[in-house]
């Protein structure tokens, strides 16, 4: 009787899983998804926009503008869509309630170099608040990863060149690595320099180990009062890491001679494609420079939207504002 008991019981155990088999074939879970359109001041799609969510996706956008992300949990969770040279937008979604939405991200406009940009001068009209992240997205990421591909030394500094179209629509931005603290967390200096000593501004900020979020900030417009910025948790993004293989899978040539306004190097060219072809992120890669990179430029159908050259480099760099 126990015998035939357990070969009952075997045979429901059975039964049950090619049952449950059969029943994963057809079974369709809901997913809660919620798509993210990234649009500019004119409501015109942007394509190649980062979009990342709390829970650590990070999707692109694509030529529509849009991209899905995936969420396998309910709650609330934080969307920041970032795009080069653009003020990121930020926003929540609750799950189910925003299931299969799509969520419009406005990108603020890119940085003009024209009268009444921001807070002096001509930087008048611009809100600071829209003003930092493009500053910092511009001197530590390219097309949001991490633009850096070697270590700076304490104390090295580089100038960057950045431009549209033509050279002289462009501005001159200068970082610098001042210090790294007993806690590891590190002192860094941004400067922007658009030719008059009125309208530069010179930033120096405290950055948690390994720069995963900014914690303090200090400003001076000019040769003005220094002064310290209110730094609010989750206001800076971390730039996205790049594998040591998909670096070197993205070399296309190695020792081009490429000049830029810091000289002549021999450099590795890295190719990075989104849509297809038709967004390229080239990156020229030298060991000897701090940083290791001398060009960045981001393309669309091979023609250059936006460049940044390195424009100088060197060291011992210091605080200019009495920051630690």
């Amino acid at each position: 009787m126990g015998a035939n008991r357990m070969s009952v019981w075997k045979g429901a155990v059975i039964f049950c899983g090619l049952m449950l088999l059969a029943s994963c074939a057809t079974l369709k879970i809901p997913l809660l998804n919620v798509s993210v359109k990234a649009i500019d001041e004119a409501d015109s799609p942007i394509a190649g926009a980062i979009v990342e969510s709390s829970d650590g996706q990070k999707v692109t956008t694509d030529a529509h503008g849009i991209a899905v992300l995936k969420f396998g949990s309910l709650g609330v969770h934080r969307i920041t869509v970032m795009a080069q040279n653009r003020a990121p937008a930020s926003f929540s979604v609750s799950m189910p309630l925003d299931r299969g939405k799509t969520m419009p991200a406005r990108l603020g406009k890119p940085v003009e170099v024209s009268p009444g940009v921001s807070v002096g001068g001509r930087f008048a009209g611009m809100p600071m608040a829209a003003f930092y992240p493009i500053i910092f997205q511009s001197m530590f990421t390219a097309y949001g990863y991490n633009m850096e591909l070697a270590p700076y030394k304490l104390g090295a500094w580089t100038e960057w060149d950045f431009h549209a179209g033509k050279k002289e629509e462009g501005m001159l931005m200068r970082k610098a690595f001042l210090s790294r603290l007993d806690n590891k967390q590190e002192w860094w200096q941004v400067q922007i320099n658009f030719g008059k000593k009125e309208e530069r501004l010179t930033f120096e900020v405290l950055f948690s180990p390994e720069r995963q979020s900014l914690r303090r900030m200090r400003q001076q417009t000019g040769e003005g009062q220094a002064g310290e910025v209110p730094v609010a948790e989750g206001w800076y993004t971390a730039p996205m890491q790049l594998t040591p293989e998909s670096l070197e899978g993205a070399v296309i040539k190695k020792e081009v001679d490429i000049q830029v306004p810091a000289g002549k190097f021999k450099a590795d060219l890295l190719e990075f494609v989104y849509m297809g072809a038709d967004v390229k992120v080239r990156m020229w890669r030298v060991k000897d420079v701090p940083g290791g990179l001398v060009r960045v430029e981001l393309s669309h159908k091979d023609k250059a939207e936006w460049v940044t050259e390195l424009k100088a480099y060197g060291g011992g760099a210091k605080t200019l504002l009495g920051s630690f």
